[in-house]
């Protein structure tokens, strides 16, 4: 069972690794569109010139999330597996290592092939916050699990407070200007990577193995059934809820993805400002996610929140290209950030809710596949109608891609009345 200690430790190893990835987030898209719009490489003027793009570097900041996210969406469930069969610990260690690598080499580089190699590397080994979420329900009750993947989003939204915050002010520093100026080096990156890197000493030193010796011995004995994805669509009422993740996950991350580059061509914001401006979005995540989902889990049904966080989202997003600055843009954030955090928090509670004890990396895995599909396919989308059409586009295609999820969450009162009887 996962006790006291080992769920602090998880919280403070996602914390660590979280504040680097809030770091990167927010000014990775201005990153890659400054290098981008500086020079392509041939191969990559002939694909943009193809495709007739206004925004040359809009494009390939998208490029720099999907490449990202389409090896994410292969490896994930694989290191879930993996952790299911040799435990946690190692698996999480690997993942965290991979992401110090990357955030190095992007540090390194001033070339957007080199970036989307980095990122390339990361998504590999980018199972950390699946194995995480794994760990936690380790041994866990059923009904405490909302509120401990709580503990996981809590930990996501302080590493969105101070990362992007951090980011703003290592960019715009003297010494950051210098870095970039004379060797062509982003402060911001190498900060990133050394936190991995003490996240996954972090791993070594104090985090002990949650997985018991009888469920990886349990695991190793199942027959390998094929790829956790795969295995988890076949179980009663989890189609409808890894599909919820996917539409739910595509629409936010179209947002995410083109959110820098909004604040950009809307009020001029460079990556310092952009950084504040996540960092806000961050403490709005740490209100919910480290207090409000205690309120939300113990009082509304997990099917409930997952419709009332996917209302919240749709009745938000189309709105942003439109709202102005500063408080009317600004509180649009409050029902954006709370209805994702309610509607991930619930639809990972109840998957979890219908999968055995020994199949919850395979479960956690099978859940990031499906985010990191909606990561490809959110910024694909997204950074392709902003460079095609224009900064509104992204908001409404996203807005359908809640819709559609919010239709498919009405179906789960079916699936979920049959499985308690199953």
């Amino acid at each position: 069972m996962t006790d006291r200690k080992a769920r602090m430790a998880i919280f403070l190893t996602v914390f660590i690794d979280l504040l680097g990835f809030g770091i990167v987030i927010p000014i990775l898209p201005l990153y890659a569109d400054s290098i981008a719009s500086q020079g392509e490489a041939p191969w990559m003027h002939a694909v943009t010139g193809w495709m007739h793009l206004r925004d040359v570097g809009a494009f390939w900041a998208g490029m720099a999330f999907i490449s990202f996210s389409i090896m994410q969406f292969i490896a994930t469930p694989i290191l879930g597996r993996i952790s299911d069969k040799v435990g946690r610990k190692p698996v999480l260690w690997i993942s965290l290592m991979g992401s110090a690598i990357g955030y190095l080499m992007m540090a390194l580089t001033m070339r957007i092939e080199w970036v989307l190699a980095a990122r390339v590397l990361d998504g590999i080994t980018g199972g950390n916050i699946a194995v995480a979420q794994a760990a936690m329900t380790d041994g866990s009750k059923p009904e405490e699990r909302s509120k401990l993947l709580g503990m996981i989003g809590a930990a996501f939204g302080l590493g969105f407070v101070i990362g992007p915050a951090l980011a703003g002010v290592l960019a715009g520093s003297t010494f950051g200007e210098s870095l970039l100026i004379q060797h062509g080096w982003h402060l911001p990156f190498f900060v990133a990577a050394g936190l991995s890197f003490l996240a996954a000493t972090f791993v070594l030193a104090w985090l002990p193995e949650t997985l018991t010796p009888e469920l990886r011995a349990k695991a190793k004995a199942q027959e390998s059934r094929g790829h956790a994805l795969v295995v988890a669509l076949k179980r009663p009422g989890m189609p409808q809820l890894l599909f919820i993740a996917l539409l739910a996950m595509s629409g936010f991350a179209m947002m995410e993805g083109t959110f820098s580059l909004l604040a950009h061509a809307r009020f001029g914001f460079g990556q310092r400002e952009v950084g504040y401006l996540f960092a806000f979005i961050g403490i709005l995540i740490v209100i919910y996610q480290g207090g409000l989902v205690r309120m939300v889990s113990k009082r509304i049904p997990e099917r409930v929140a997952i419709l009332s966080g996917l209302a919240l989202m749709a009745c938000t997003l189309p709105f942003l290209p439109s709202s102005p600055w500063k408080w009317p843009f600004l509180l649009l954030m409050i029902p954006l950030s709370w209805g994702s955090g309610m509607n991930s928090t619930a639809t990972s509670a109840l998957a979890s809710q219908l999968t055995p004890p020994e199949e919850q990396g395979s479960l956690f895995g099978a859940m990031g596949a499906m985010q990191g599909l909606g990561r490809i396919i959110g910024p694909g989308v997204g950074t392709f109608a902003f460079a095609k059409w224009g900064y509104a586009s992204p908001y409404f295609i996203a807005t359908a891609t809640i819709a559609l999820a919010l239709a498919l969450a009405l179906t789960l009162r079916h699936v979920h009345s049959g499985l308690k009887h199953a």
